[in-house]
């Protein structure tokens, strides 16, 4: 499926959808029938009432995908601020693809492992030559930078962006049950934001209507509305999007029995592509120079972005091509060589039947990794906003919900401040957990993870002023911002890498942000030490 097809189709079904929204609108003007009477109150009420309940008891995890999955939008670049030094290339030949896959197969054996070793290339995204080595036996891995003429320079460091990742995918559990958890909560997401729009009948009619300086309930309501129309298209898609991905072990198990007769190895090559049957036998390693010249010759204009080789040395062996094309929506297809350089199959992500093509559309639709290459960081700049647009949509339905027990004399302090733990809390743990990686690339992240969050839960409990206790954590992650980008300057010198000094300059512009902020939300506090007065 080509971008522009893509696009094209998304174009005619979202203009039908907002010509049909305007129709009814109209129609329904002419006939002096306010909208909200197209719904029933009983169905509003029960819409409301799912909408607040499930948000509320999911807030503090949906915030938490959210904003993981806000950065990981730009986890590519977070891998190359990481390693600003890294030697930048703009495509890898096959030379130095064969000796950097070369160099990975000798380590692996050294390890005592011949389980996968695979070289990624600038054409997966990131302008770099990496090489990675697995054991999965050990459950350990080596991930190395490479020269771009194949030699190893060294360990490539990954500690904060793969911290992300596991907590974006997995939320820190085991793999498969972090996973569906998170698909589940992608479903609970999607019947929120549906919910929610039915909850209220004249949110597209109240679109651009915004009242400010008044009550501050009112305040945060029209802010979370108001993101919430805006921004729906990309709403449903991430969620939607998210949920699938999440819960690709129940759709692998659904999709056997619908259409492999129960068969989860072929469902699973829908996935991951074809694999090659296992035999510990030895074997000599493949001719790779062949297998690149028959992945050009099958796709002239794509590029190889990861060479792979799985049980090499072993007569069930199997290499594996990952190949970019500007031109398609799916991020790479997949196509498997066995030990005799013979082309099996591929998942048919480019050519293959729809199905197929949709399926490899969800990750790039969900993480905004998609367009030309003069369109790509629009496109990654606009999930980012977006993705920051959703984190002020959960966090302002929580706010929303503490000052209407504050409205009705049933002010709760104590839920305020630990929720200003996770809202202003995580970001700093985020900071922290990076300078801690720059200073230990080594360093366990996820058990400091887990002590930050505890202790600041456990601060949190302390009973101060909520408005007090609101500022100090903003005053904590005005002034971590700038610790990370002197610890990342220490650690590195002056990056070599663009992407490293536009985000050190983001990081200096969001302290900038949060202290202008700080300075204006002091002034209304020393004139009323009213809560209704008091600002997230």
């Amino acid at each position: 499926m080509s971008r522009q097809h893509a696009t094209s189709a998304l174009a005619r079904h979202g203009a039908a959808a907002v010509l049909r929204a305007v129709g009814d609108a109209v129609a329904a003007q002419e006939r002096h029938q306010p909208m909200k009477n197209l719904l029933s109150p009983r169905l509003v009420s029960s819409m409301l009432a799912a909408h607040s309940l499930v948000g509320l008891l999911l807030a503090a995890l949906i915030y938490l995908l959210c904003l993981s999955g806000t950065l990981l939008v730009i986890g590519q670049e977070i891998e190359r601020w990481e390693n600003p030094q890294a030697p930048r290339l703009e495509q890898a030949s096959a030379d130095a693809m064969i000796r950097a896959l070369q160099a990975g197969i000798t380590q692996a054996q050294e390890a005592g492992t011949h389980d996968y070793v695979v070289v990624t290339t600038p054409a997966d995204g990131s302008p770099n030559l990496s090489l990675r080595w697995v054991d999965y036996q050990a459950g350990s891995e080596q991930l190395l930078q490479v020269s771009p003429t194949g030699e190893v320079l060294g360990p490539r460091h990954t500690g904060f962006s793969h911290f992300l990742e596991h907590l974006h995918f997995y939320l820190h559990l085991p793999a498969t049950p972090g996973l569906t958890l998170v698909g589940l909560i992608g479903v609970l997401m999607l019947m929120v934001i549906l919910s929610g729009v039915l909850a209220h009948p004249r949110i597209f009619r109240d679109a651009f209507r915004f009242r400010r300086g008044g009550n501050p309930r009112l305040e945060q309501a029209d802010l979370h509305n108001r993101l919430s129309v805006w921004a729906l298209p990309f709403h449903l898609t991430v969620t939607l999007t998210g949920a699938i991905l999440g819960l690709t072990t129940l759709v692998l198990g659904a999709l056997s029995y619908a259409a492999f007769d129960g068969d989860t190895q072929r469902a699973r090559a829908v996935f991951v592509g074809p694999q090659v049957a296992h035999n510990e036998a030895a074997a000599p390693l493949p001719a790779l120079q062949p297998i690149l010249q028959d992945i050009q010759q099958r796709y002239p204009d794509a590029q190889v972005a990861r060479l792979a080789i799985r049980e090499f040395g072993t007569a069930g062996q199997s290499v594996q091509i990952d190949i970019a094309h500007p031109a398609e929506l799916a991020l790479t297809d997949r196509h498997i060589y066995n030990g005799a350089g013979e082309h099996l199959s591929s998942r048919n992500a480019f050519d293959g039947p729809f199905g197929a093509q949709a399926i490899a559309a969800l990750a790039p639709l969900h993480f905004g990794r998609f367009g030309q290459p003069w369109l790509a960081p629009l496109v990654k700049l606009s999930y980012l906003l977006l993705g920051a647009a959703l984190c002020l949509i959960t966090t302002s339905g929580v706010r929303i919900w503490l000052l209407r027990r504050s409205d009705s004399g049933r002010a709760a302090p104590g839920w305020q401040r630990q929720w200003d733990a996770v809202l202003w809390g995580q970001p700093l743990i985020y900071a922290l957990l990076a300078i801690l990686t720059l200073l230990r690339p080594e360093a366990p992240t996820l058990p400091a993870w887990l002590l930050l969050t505890a202790s600041s839960l456990l601060i949190a409990a302390v009973p101060v002023r909520a408005d007090t206790s609101n500022r100090l954590w903003r005053v904590a992650l005005s002034s971590s911002l700038p610790v990370l980008v002197a610890t990342h300057l220490a650690v590195h010198g002056w990056p070599k890498d663009p992407i490293a000094l536009l985000i050190n300059a983001a990081l200096m512009l969001c302290a900038m942000l949060l202290v202008l902020r700080l300075r204006r939300s002091a002034a209304p506090s020393t004139r009323s030490s009213s809560p209704r007065r008091q600002h997230p």
